[in-house]
């Protein structure tokens, strides 16, 4: 039995205790952006520019807590799967990516977050940037220096190094049991 053999299939789903952190962090910042936009303490040397920037907090840490909320409610399901054959991440496509394809794994940390990154195969990561929002959003992993597809472990059971382990293993894993088998003799034509 090779080692890939011995390898469970994963599935990772959200953790509630961590989106409810999540979430009274999201309904903080919106708090006291709006509070600071709206003026409700009424202090008179507030700029434009400071009341123009707790608008846009509002609005992104508003839209920030309602997606977490989201996620809370309807939590109720597994979002990534690490299996021998690749992994899945229903949060960025549908597909599974096969270990196959995938170049490099690594980490890209951000504060105390460790988000794995995959390098794919070029054929297989222009599946992955369809559309002009997912365009974007790589064009500025790209330039923050997060080149490839993230997987990111924010609210999930799995914490980024534990992923970046377990992918690292069923990688290697899978490659190993791919390069392992024989190759076939072309038969000699008569």
């Amino acid at each position: 039995m090779s080692v890939s053999q011995n390898l469970p299939n994963l599935a990772v789903g959200y953790s509630v205790p961590r989106l409810l952190k999540m979430l009274a962090g999201g309904v903080l910042l919106t708090l006291l952006c709006a509070a600071v936009a709206f003026n409700w303490f009424h202090v008179k040397t507030l700029s434009e520019f400071q009341i123009v920037a707790c608008y846009i907090g509002v609005a992104l840490f508003g839209f920030i807590t309602c997606r977490t909320l989201w996620r809370l409610l309807s939590s109720r399901q597994p979002v990534l799967f690490i299996t021998r054959v690749g992994i899945r991440d229903t949060r960025i496509a549908d597909d599974t990516i096969s270990w196959r394809s995938v170049r490099d794994i690594s980490a890209w940390q951000y504060r105390n977050q460790v988000i794995v990154v995959l390098k794919l195969d070029p054929m297989v990561a222009n599946r992955f940037d369809v559309g002009l929002l997912k365009r974007i959003v790589s064009l500025m992993n790209k330039a923050i220096g997060a080149e490839g597809v993230l997987v990111n472990p924010g609210g999930l059971t799995m914490d980024g190094e534990t992923l970046l382990e377990t992918c690292k293993q069923y990688w290697k894993a899978g490659r190993l049991a791919y390069t392992a088998r024989p190759a076939t003799e072309p038969e000699p034509a008569h």
